[in-house]
């Protein structure tokens, strides 16, 4: 019966990932996607709607688990076989759907069914009682219960109908077990289920605001990536969501959930490239200390300062960009060469302001951008002139072969790559990150902090260099990584970068120039409260991006891929 139902599936699966895959052309500068008004100034007066492409989403592979859990209480994390290329993939631009990934939502599905449907699990599963209602009316019951959770929405008088049917046909085969198996098979591979569709109804409107249950799943989704629970539910039917008042009460409800911590942590996962800690080396010989625990120490590391700061603290970026202390057990701290912790427990070192500037100077940071022997300057620029400033870095040269300077035991790494900005051809990148990356050179190559390299003192100054800057004579200068840190939270590049970098999850897409007035409007409530992280996400669901939706899509459409 599965196959049979996935196959009637197929169409509308597919179809479902082509719809939402619309490319953004790449290597733009920050705040624009090179649609046809890109080069048209945007006059952001209070006085229109502007809200962004709004595209099908699926269910990422951490949505999907964490929706099952929350809806059965089934924690087996069952879409981890999936075919899904990045578990952490937002982008609905990059999520088709494959007739193997097709097939394997089925296998799945039967198999969260089979669990649920098993004898010590089906009465928590139902949430009624078959010997007081009788199995047919506890089936219809499972139904309306669970049907409007799945799929965020009251189910129509059709849904219900064809769910029941398949109850009964299952149950004439096999029994109420399988009849109920069946309507949580076909459930969990239902475009409902499975895709995050918006169809707003409209009497000729360019511009619509979506319906409570829609909103409800936004937030949700942005929050705490899994379905709405029945609270926000009530509150889409009942209408609180429908004013600016009571969707502002539901928003701050939802950030206060301990599951907002862990939309957070997966945010600064992708923006700091944690997943570089998976397969970090270094070489033994020149890094004894280092060894297969340190990574994860600095992966806890960030963890633990992150929620320290955005949970248990001000909840400020700048914190989090300047701190000059950080979380760590007696491991860690003796790494680091620190004294504090004697246990195993992460608590707070105060470190020396001078050297030390929140998650840019933690061993996830700059050992994960450094090579197994050495560092490198170039990588650790890249990452605060892509990363933290959304900047453009130019690809290399047709037929250029990268040379990278031999290691010299007379030299320090600063003074072996000055060449990079001495060469023609390469001047054009390494002026721009090279400068940046030799703020980090106080941290060594496995993240711990030197004074000297090769019995010379370090110099770790350098320019906030960016295209309309290179000339150091006119960028800002700084002396060191602290210096740097202030320069990057100051700049409104970087302020604007790390709005836009929370779009992917609100929206499933990057920002565009149609985004450019509500991003105005966020940036201005972050600026206000502090650069409170908290209050940048109360912004995003707020503006008038989150709220509505442009009726015509093909308006905001710059190039349609297959």
């Amino acid at each position: 019966m599965g196959a049979v139902l996935i196959s009637m599936l197929l169409p509308a699966l597919v179809l479902g990932g082509c719809r939402g895959s619309i490319s953004e052309p790449g290597n733009l500068p920050p705040g624009t996607t090179g649609g046809p008004d890109a080069g048209t100034p945007v006059v952001c007066d209070g006085t229109s709607l502007r809200p962004g492409r709004a595209p099908i989403r699926r269910l990422t592979v951490g949505e999907y688990d964490n929706t099952v859990r929350d809806l059965f209480g089934d924690a087996t994390a069952p879409a981890t076989r999936l075919v899904d290329n990045e578990r952490g993939e937002l982008s609905a631009d990059a999520r088709s759907v494959s007739t193997l990934l097709a097939e394997q939502y089925m296998f799945a599905a039967e198999d969260v069914a089979a669990r649920l449907t098993e004898a010590s699990a089906l009465d928590g599963a139902l949430g009624c009682d078959r010997a007081t209602l009788g199995d047919d009316d506890c089936a219809q019951a499972f139904i309306d219960r669970v049907g409007p959770r799945a799929y965020r929405r009251p189910l129509d008088v059709g849904e219900s109908a064809a769910l029941y049917a398949l109850y009964e046909a299952g149950r004439d085969d096999g029994g109420f077990e399988v009849g109920i198996q069946l309507v949580l098979e076909l459930v969990l591979q239902s475009p409902s289920f499975l895709y995050r569709v918006e169809i707003v109804p409209t009497d000729g409107e360019a511009v619509v605001r979506l319906d409570g249950y829609q909103l409800a799943t936004r937030l949700s989704y942005f929050f705490w990536s899994t379905t709405p629970d029945e609270a926000l539910l009530t509150a889409a039917e009942g209408g609180a969501l429908d004013t600016d008042e009571g969707f502002e009460v539901e928003v701050r409800r939802l950030l206060a959930d301990p599951r907002a911590e862990e939309v957070m942590q997966a945010f600064f996962a992708r923006l700091l490239e944690l997943d570089k800690l998976d397969a970090l080396e270094k070489d033994p010989e020149l890094f004894p200390e280092f060894d297969a625990t340190t990574p994860e120490l600095f992966r806890e590391e960030t963890r633990a300062f992150i929620r320290e700061v955005l949970v248990d603290g001000d909840g400020s970026w700048v914190t989090l960009m300047t701190a000059p202390w950080s979380m760590m057990n007696a491991d860690l701290a003796a790494y680091y060469g620190v004294t504090g912790p004697t246990g195993e427990t992460f608590e707070r070192v105060d470190l020396d302001p001078a050297h030390h500037a929140g998650l840019l100077t933690h061993g996830s940071s700059t050992a994960t951008r450094a090579r197994i022997y050495e560092n490198s300057p170039v990588h650790r620029g890249m990452f605060i002139r892509g990363n933290i400033m959304c900047g453009h870095i130019p690809d290399l040269p047709e037929g250029l072969e990268v040379m990278l300077p031999p290691p010299d035991p007379t030299q320090t790494t600063r003074e072996r790559f000055a060449a990079h900005r001495a060469d023609p051809v390469c001047a054009a990148c390494h002026a721009q990150l090279d400068p940046l990356g030799f703020a980090f050179e106080h941290f060594d190559a496995a993240g711990r902090f030197r004074l000297t390299e090769n019995g010379r003192d370090i110099d770790a100054s350098g320019e906030l260099t960016d295209p309309e800057h290179l000339d150091p004579e006119t960028a800002p200068r700084f002396e060191s990584v602290t210096g740097l840190a202030a320069l990057l939270v100051a700049h409104e590049d970087t302020q604007a970068c790390f709005a836009q970098r929370w779009f992917p999850q609100a929206f499933g897409r990057a920002s565009s120039f149609h985004d450019e007035c509500a991003i105005e409007v966020m940036l201005e409530r972050f600026r206000g409260r502090d650069f409170d992280v908290r209050e940048l996400l109360v912004a995003v669901a707020l503006s008038e991006t989150f709220l509505n939706r442009v009726a015509d899509q093909d308006t905001l459409r710059t190039e349609v891929t297959p």
